[in-house]
C-alpha cells in the first residue's frame, strides 16, 4: 500500500481530479447577469381588466399577484424556449407570427380617405357599385288555362282597366304565385321570374297606366308601373360608406403587398427542386438527347 502511495502517477490522477473538481464548481457556479423582465403598470392594468369581463368582478390582491406571475412564467417560458429555437419549425407560431405582422401592417395603411381619392376610385371602379334598374308595379294576371276564352277575357279586362287606377284593377284576373304587386324589383329579378322578352316591355312602357297585356311563361299580363329607376352610376354622396369601404379593402391589399415585397427584398430567396423532380428532369433530358 506504501508503495502504491508513493507512484509518482498516482499522484498525477489525484492532482488531475482535483482541478477538474474546481473547475466544475466554478463554472457551474458561475452566475450570468439576469435578463429584466419588466411588468409594466399599463400591462398590470390589461390582465385586470382580462380578469374582470371574465369574472365580471375585479382581481383580489392574491389573485393579481398569481396572474402577474403567470405573465411572468409565460415571459419566461417565451425567452427560454426562442433561445433553444423552440419556434422554428413550429407551423402555429409561424402562422401567429406572421398573422401579427400583417396586422401590423394594416395598422400602418389605415387611413381616413378624402372625397378626391373616393371618387378617383369610384371613376376606376363603376361596376361595383353601378345601380340595376328597378321598377315597381302592380298586375293583372290571364292564366293561359283559360284556354278559349282567353282572347274574351283580354278584351272584357282591357275595356274594365281603362277605367280604372292601379289600386282598383289590382283585383281582377287570375292568382298568381309570385304575387300581384312588385316594389322596387330588379331588371334581373324580373328576367328570372318572368323571362326577358316580358322585362324588355315592362321597363319600356309607360308609368301610372295599365299597360298590356304583356306575355311570359304563365300566360299574360296586364301591368300599371308606379315607379321605375334607370339605375346607372350613383354620385359619390349617396354612396359614400359603400365606396370608403371599398377603398379601404383595396388600399389594405395594396398596403399589405408593400409591407412583404419591401420585407422580401431582404432576403436572397433559393427554392431547391426536390431530389424526386431533378432525377425526372435528368431522366428526360437524356431521353431528349
Amino acid at each position: 500500500m506504501m508503495r502504491l502511495l508513493r507512484e509518482p502517477l498516482l499522484h498525477f490522477l489525484i492532482l488531475g481530479a482535483a482541478l477538474f473538481g474546481l473547475n466544475a464548481v466554478f463554472v457551474g457556479t458561475e452566475t450570468k447577469v439576469p435578463q429584466k423582465i419588466v411588468v409594466s403598470a399599463a400591462q398590470i392594468a390589461n390582465l385586470e381588466q382580462t380578469f374582470a369581463r371574465t369574472w365580471q368582478r375585479q382581481p383580489a390582491p392574491e389573485e393579481l399577484k398569481g396572474l402577474v406571475e403567470d405573465y411572468v412564467r409565460d415571459e419566461v417560458y417565451y425567452r427560454e424556449g426562442k433561445a433553444l429555437e423552440l419556434d422554428r419549425d413550429d407551423i402555429v407560431i409561424r402562422r401567429r407570427i406572421r398573422q401579427k405582422m400583417e396586422f401590423f401592417a394594416e395598422d400602418i395603411a389605415a387611413a381616413e380617405p378624402t372625397d378626391s381619392e373616393l371618387n378617383a376610385y369610384l371613376a376606376a371602379h363603376p361596376e361595383q357599385f353601378r345601380m340595376e334598374q328597378s321598377v315597381s308595379f302592380r298586375q293583372v294576371f290571364l292564366s293561359s288555362k283559360r284556354g278559349e276564352t282567353l282572347d274574351a277575357d283580354v278584351q272584357e279586362i282591357a275595356a274594365a282597366l281603362s277605367h280604372a287606377n292601379g289600386t282598383e284593377g289590382a283585383s281582377l284576373g287570375d292568382g298568381l304565385l309570385l304575387g300581384s304587386e312588385f316594389n322596387a324589383v330588379r331588371r334581373s329579378e324580373v328576367v328570372n321570374d318572368f323571362g326577358e322578352s316580358f322585362a324588355e316591355e315592362l321597363f319600356s312602357s309607360d308609368t301610372n297606366s295599365w299597360q298590356g297585356p304583356f306575355a311570359s311563361a304563365f300566360g299574360l299580363h296586364f301591368v300599371f308601373v308606379s315607379e321605375r329607376s334607370e339605375g346607372g352610376l350613383p354620385k359619390l354622396a349617396a354612396i359614400r360608406e359603400a365606396v370608403a369601404q371599398e377603398w379601404a379593402n383595396a388600399r389594405r391589399v395594396e398596403k399589405l403587398d408593400e409591407f412583404y415585397r419591401a420585407l422580401r427584398g431582404r432576403y436572397d430567396v433559393v427554392v431547391e427542386t426536390p431530389p424526386a423532380k431533378r432525377e425526372a428532369r435528368a431522366e428526360a433530358a437524356g431521353a431528349v438527347q
